[in-house]
């Protein structure tokens, strides 16, 4: 299955194609009119990544008994 730019490309370059269009010109010319992202990410943003190292934990103090 080809990414979403490689798709793009195909249609720029399938309609050019007639005109004589070649797929070098075909993908400066989708550089233009591609959108990054796609339907996936303008429905549903991504989950935040967790940054960062864990926190230490603080020693136990221990009760001497007398």
């Amino acid at each position: 299955m080809p990414s979403a730019w490689i798709a793009h490309v195909k249609s720029v370059y399938a309609k050019g194609k007639s005109k004589g269009m070649s797929y070098k010109q075909a993908m400066v010319a989708a550089k233009s009119s591609y959108k990054k992202g796609g339907k996936a990410a303008a429905e549903e943003p991504a989950p935040k990544k967790k940054r960062g190292r864990r926190k230490k934990k603080k020693p136990v103090k221990q009760e001497e008994e007398e």
